[in-house]
């Protein structure tokens, strides 16, 4: 299994003047009348800031790159504001990937989880894949045996997810 992206947040605990911190720092951007937040970009980087001192980082492909993206988001914010209270981001969402070795029948899938009962949708009109969603956990399982794992926030949980998929669900639609 691969983390394609983590999402996560948390906040500065401190108030935001975003104009002023727009003049003041190279690596910020503004622009009111487009978005209420602002931009800290760096590295290839963009993590989304406010006036409340809340911010979202998405596109961390590890847990090392979000830490180390998260000390240089402090680093440059550090010259211009107090982030000594700033807390450490949570993880709110990831989509990892994985495949099965085959292809998959999409169509045949649908029909069984269906009358499993699962909340289940193939619309292939509208989107290649089939989306299955289990609890909090939703899987887009495509006809090339790969899938998506969304709405995990621990690699755990992820993998969890993963071995109920490969190990409960799939079984139970080839019995």
């Amino acid at each position: 299994m691969k983390i394609e992206n983590i999402v996560a947040s948390g906040a500065l605990n401190c108030e935001i003047d975003l104009r002023k911190l727009t003049d003041q720092c190279p690596y910020v951007e503004y622009g009111k009348n487009k978005y209420p937040g602002g931009y800290v970009k760096f590295d290839g980087h963009s993590i989304t800031i406010y006036r409340t001192g809340k911010y979202i980082m998405p596109g961390m492909t590890s847990f090392e790159e979000l830490d180390a993206c998260f000390q240089k988001f402090l680093s440059i914010l550090s010259t211009y504001l107090d982030v000594s209270r700033a807390e450490q981001p949570v993880v709110r969402n990831m989509v990892c990937s994985s495949s099965i070795s085959q292809s998959v029948d999409l169509s045949h899938i649908y029909s069984v989880l269906l009358l499993q009962n699962y909340d289940v949708v193939y619309e292939p009109e509208s989107f290649p894949g089939l989306i299955l969603k289990v609890g909090d956990t939703t899987y887009n399982v495509f006809g090339s045996g790969k899938y998506l794992i969304l709405g995990c926030n621990t690699l755990d949980s992820a993998l969890q997810a993963e071995d109920t998929f490969l190990s409960s669900i799939l079984p139970s639609v080839y019995d």
